[in-house]
């Protein structure tokens, strides 16, 4: 009995943490200032059907109209190219919602911006990984065969982490020079 009871719980807390809404969001939601919120944060389309979804069980139906005139604003401001640039430097990936005359090139300064992000996590992720082995290696009682091998891993993350260090300052470069680029283009217009 105590594992159906558990096994319910369990359900029901998954069940709910997909809902996007509460009940006393779904009745009292201003649909279209939450499409401005979702659109300027370069949510999808589909986040309408999830709304949608978790009011359904109140039985709430969103205002779809102006939901998306609102999304369709918010995406005015979060399509700003600049933005693309942000975006990407705190990990976040393009999600194709901008308009078509902005798309590839925002995609591009996103990507670029993403790859440095992930670049920059990557080199603090070895420098851990290094920091770690050196307190191993500095611990009393390791073997000589173990202080060997634990200097050797850390050549090799030494190696690594120079590679990607590289690898970040020609992608920070193209990134730049992305950025000065957008920045004659959005005065140009």
């Amino acid at each position: 009995m105590k594992i159906y009871v558990c096994a319910t719980l369990m359900c029901l807390a998954l069940l709910s943490g997909c809902s996007t809404l509460s009940e006393q969001e779904c009745r009292s939601e201003d649909w279209h200032r939450l499409g401005v919120k979702d659109g300027q944060h370069g949510g999808p389309a589909s986040l309408l059907d999830e709304h949608q979804e978790s009011c359904s069980r109140y039985g709430i139906r969103p205002d779809e109209d102006q939901y998306l005139a609102g999304r369709d604003a918010g995406l005015m401001d979060y399509c700003q190219l600049g933005n693309a640039f942000r975006t990407g430097m705190n990990g976040e990936k393009y999600q194709g919602v901008c308009a078509l005359d902005v798309d590839a090139e925002f995609r591009r300064y996103n990507s670029a911006a993403l790859e440095v992000y992930n670049s920059k996590k990557q080199a603090e992720d070895i420098d851990s990984q290094i920091s770690r082995k050196e307190k191993e290696l500095g611990k009393k009682g390791a073997s000589e065969k173990e202080k060997l091998r634990l200097l050797e891993e850390i050549r090799q993350l030494d190696r690594k982490r120079d590679r990607l260090r590289s690898d970040l300052h020609y992608q920070e470069r193209e990134l730049d020079r992305l950025m000065d680029k957008a920045k004659h283009r959005d005065v140009r217009r």
